[in-house]
């Protein structure tokens, strides 16, 4: 019974995120999410009450490993090993949900408004260690001083972005995050965050 169960839940959110995905949570359909997931509307509702908690659902799909890949960025590790290790996680994250991730970007650029108060302080939480990271980075000369806020938006956001919206030159087909691809990003970044004390060094070569 419990195998049945799960297959439902994987179908019905599969079938929701590619839902919430392409229409957003307003103009988003139960009944096309039913038809995506070849089940009964009926079926939809036993597992989900109402449309905001089968979106919620979605959301929790990305995240939980979003939250766990940012613990990579932790004071104790250096730059270079924990920023290619933040990378590739979430990277991960968009390859295993493609659709979910574009939901999940979606709802945070408009403020995070549909999530729940526990996980709005989850993600509260993680950005006030990460800044702290970040922080101390700067403190230590490990990177370049910056606005530690504005810094951590462009970390979390663009490996999402470029993973999941990315498209190849000539092509309509979504580039897939690769090792390569991933520490190519990774490297863009250490490039950019190098500490003034080690440009000047290359300058005066």
């Amino acid at each position: 019974m419990s195998s049945i169960r799960d297959r439902n839940l994987q179908l019905i959110l599969e079938a929701a995120s590619e839902e919430f995905a392409q229409h957003g949570f307003a103009a988003a359909r139960v009944d096309a999410i039913a038809t995506r997931a070849g089940l009964p509307r009926a079926n939809v509702f036993y597992y989900f009450r109402k449309k905001q908690q089968l979106y919620t659902a979605v959301l929790d799909l990305v995240m939980e490993p979003l939250l766990l890949a940012s613990r990579s960025l932790a004071a104790e590790a250096h730059p270079e090993h924990a920023l290619p290790r933040y990378f590739k996680a979430k990277a991960e994250v968009a390859r295993q949900h493609p659709h979910a991730t574009r939901v999940w970007l979606k709802e945070m650029l408009h403020g995070g408004q549909r999530l729940p108060g526990e996980r709005s302080e989850a993600l509260r939480h993680s950005a006030r260690q990460n800044l702290a990271c970040l922080a101390q980075w700067m403190e230590r000369g490990l990177i370049a001083r910056t606005a530690p806020e504005h810094l951590l938006l462009f970390l979390w956001s663009t490996p999402l972005a470029s993973f999941r919206f990315g498209e190849a030159p000539g092509s309509s087909a979504q580039l897939k995050p690769t090792r390569a691809s991933t520490q190519a990003l990774a490297d863009l970044f250490l490039r950019g965050l190098r500490p003034e004390a080690e440009v000047a060094k290359l300058i005066a070569v």
